[in-house]
């Protein structure tokens, strides 16, 4: 237990004075060491005699700690008994916070183990198989073999494979590099809104983390939050060059390039729309280097797939009705008939869709939740979800806890969880069974909903003056 006197010594420097030598109400320590006085604090005066027959036994023990401090104590007693006491609740929530992030992250290990044990498994056709296929086989990418992958994924495989040597080791570098990332997006959440944002990502990820460590989309979501943190950290052209380097191996971090133009306090948005077209530009300059158009035109549209992935809005509507069209197509199980063009066009509207959400969400104060309800809309209008897609939707749970959106918060995890329930009952989908219908079905209208529903209460919101960068409590 903390001794009184130092209890009360500690109230004193964070209550009366602050860090600053002054108190937040205006107070503070005159030449002659006196407080200075102040007219709103005149009515805290005259009703200190109704107060005064108020015993301690009635007020908080924190209120008795107060009573020692002639200043506070006798000139506003109110303001000072809120302050502290809020004070104590903030340090007991971080506390609360830090202990869950370290159970979810207790829980992160073993999960973490078991995938590298299951990376070193060999089966023909598995996605790690074919990414080692990639990272080995003869010719240019995209022009000798098709890749849906964009070009920083693509020249990670071929970079890794050689140096790996097998396909067992091979598997176990990429485990290790998606939880280099996971770490990476609990830091960056961290360092950006706090410990109570990386304790909510760390226990909304749990949930699906066996599977987002067996596939790719840890990196693309790591570079992500990294640059958001960067822009809420005003590092406007470090967040630029994040957003440049997550698109290189996954497309979807474009939709927060919008952040780049939201007002800031005494910033100029020149210099990160500059990085970013730079970096994009030589992004974009080496992919179609490397593959010319027929590159880009690949990754759109999942290397020319002409169905629906059986988990997607349209293709789980179509195996209530009719299955006999359904096969594995570019590495998914899809059902029914679309052509490139309708995947591109689809891919524009969910990423002009998202993007607004995200400039609405920063431009509102609800961050969190135009980063959840866009990658929402985003996936509700693909052709392919894939489970595994809904990492990029977990680290705005934590953002959308701490800026007090609990109930975006708790969705963004529910959509995490269902999918983890449909993934896990995949082989009882392809054989039409009920309750697996009914599960992809069920996440299918969560999301959709969820999507709209954010959209209309961000439309709604009134837009801030400025985007707000206030330092994170950890």
């Amino acid at each position: 237990m903390v001794s009184k006197t130092r209890r009360v010594a500690w109230i004193e420097s964070l209550v009366i004075w602050g860090p600053g030598g002054s108190n937040q109400y205006g107070l503070g320590p005159t030449a002659t060491g006196k407080p200075e006085t102040h007219a709103p604090l005149a009515g805290a005066r005259a009703g200190r005699n109704d107060r005064a027959g108020q015993s301690h036994a009635e007020r908080s023990d924190l209120a008795g700690d107060l009573s020692d401090l002639p200043i506070t104590w006798h000139l506003w007693p109110e303001v000072s008994i809120s302050r502290a006491q809020g004070t104590f609740r903030s340090f007991d929530r971080r506390r609360i916070a830090r202990w869950v992030l370290w159970v979810a992250l207790a829980v992160h290990v073993p999960i973490a183990v078991v995938a590298g044990v299951r990376s070193r498994i060999v089966r023909p056709g598995s996605d790690f198989d074919n990414y080692y296929d990639i990272g080995l086989k003869p010719g240019r990418p995209y022009l000798d073999f098709a890749v849906e992958f964009p070009l920083g994924t693509v020249e990670a495989f071929r970079a890794i494979a050689p140096l790996a040597g097998t396909r067992q080791r091979f598997g176990v570098s990429l485990v290790v590099l998606n939880v280099m990332a996971d770490v990476a997006i609990v830091s960056a959440l961290c360092w950006g809104w706090g410990i109570e944002a990386a304790a909510c990502y760390a226990i909304a990820a749990a949930p699906l983390l066996d599977l987002f460590l067996l596939r790719l989309d840890l990196w693309s979501t790591a570079f992500a939050t990294l640059a958001v943190a960067a822009w809420r950290r005003q590092r406007p052209a470090l967040a630029a060059i994040g957003f440049a380097a997550g698109a290189a191996f996954k497309l979807w971090p474009l939709t927060f390039l919008p952040l780049l133009i939201v007002p800031f306090r005494a910033r100029k948005i020149a210099t990160p729309l500059a990085t970013a077209a730079a970096a994009g530009i030589v992004i974009l300059g080496l992919w179609l280097w490397v593959a010319g158009p027929l590159g880009v035109y690949q990754v759109l549209t999942f290397r020319g797939a002409r169905g629906w992935e059986v988990e997607s809005t349209v293709g789980g509507l179509w195996m209530l009705f009719d299955r006999s069209s359904m096969r594995v197509e570019s590495g998914a199980w899809r059902i029914g008939s679309t052509i490139g063009p309708i995947s591109i066009a689809l891919f524009a509207a969910g990423t002009l869709t998202s993007s607004w959400m995200v400039w609405r969400g920063a431009r509102t104060g609800h961050l969190g939740a135009g980063w959840a309800g866009g990658i929402g809309a985003l996936l509700a209008l693909s052709a392919l979800l894939s489970p595994q897609f809904a990492v990029w939707m977990a680290p705005a749970a934590g953002i959308a806890w701490a800026e007090g959106d609990w109930g975006v918060a708790l969705m963004t995890a529910l959509i995490v969880f269902l999918t983890n329930l449909e993934f896990k009952s995949f082989p009882p989908l392809l054989r039409g069974e009920p309750g697996a219908l009914f599960l992809v079905l069920l996440r299918n209208v969560v999301l959709v909903l969820f999507a709209l529903n954010t959209a209309r209460r961000l439309a709604r919101a009134p837009l801030t003056p400025s985007a707000s960068a206030d330092q994170p409590t950890t």
